[in-house]
């Protein structure tokens, strides 16, 4: 692991404790039931903190980025037809939520696989990126940070490269 991924690891590491951790409540009996506060707005079909999420069930390095490829697409663009706020989060928190969850269960299925550390970034998202739509290059930047200031495609398929790169960790 490069300097570089290790100083991206550790914040990518904490994003994604935190959110599995608020998906959570833990009841006086022990028992844990999904928080409805938290996901919300982040599409059933990714699965959110309280829904199923999306199984993952290519079986090669490539075949997973494609699906992971369109499940992201389908995911943002969800969000960029949604309202600009759902239950006090913005578009740009759950444009967040929806790379984070996808990602994890994308890292998930390579676990188990044992195809974890083989995926290259470089060629993950060199196949993955061609499958994102017309509608999400034109409308992620806007949400990224809500506008505020206005962002570019690339600036967010940047910061989406980040969360992806636990592939290689």
């Amino acid at each position: 692991m490069t300097t570089k991924n290790r100083r991206l690891a550790l914040p990518v590491l904490l994003a994604v404790v935190a959110l599995v951790a608020s998906c959570t409540v833990f009841q006086n009996d022990g028992t844990s039931q999904p928080n409805p506060t938290v996901c919300d707005g982040v599409s059933s079909e990714l699965g959110g903190c309280t829904a199923n999420r999306h199984s993952f069930t290519s079986d090669t390095c490539q075949d997973l980025a494609r699906e992971w490829g369109t499940v992201l697409n389908e995911g943002v663009v969800a969000v960029l037809r949604g309202p600009a706020e759902v239950a006090g989060q913005a578009r740009s928190v759950l444009l967040k939520q929806v790379v984070v969850i996808t990602t994890v269960d994308l890292n998930a299925r390579l676990d188990e696989l044992g195809l974890r550390n083989t995926c290259t970034l470089q060629a993950f998202m060199a196949t993955a990126e061609p499958v994102f739509s017309a509608e999400l290059r034109g409308g992620v930047g806007d949400a990224m940070y809500d506008g505020l200031p206005p962002a570019t495609y690339e600036e967010w398929l940047a910061d989406v490269q980040k969360t992806a790169s636990i592939i290689e960790d």
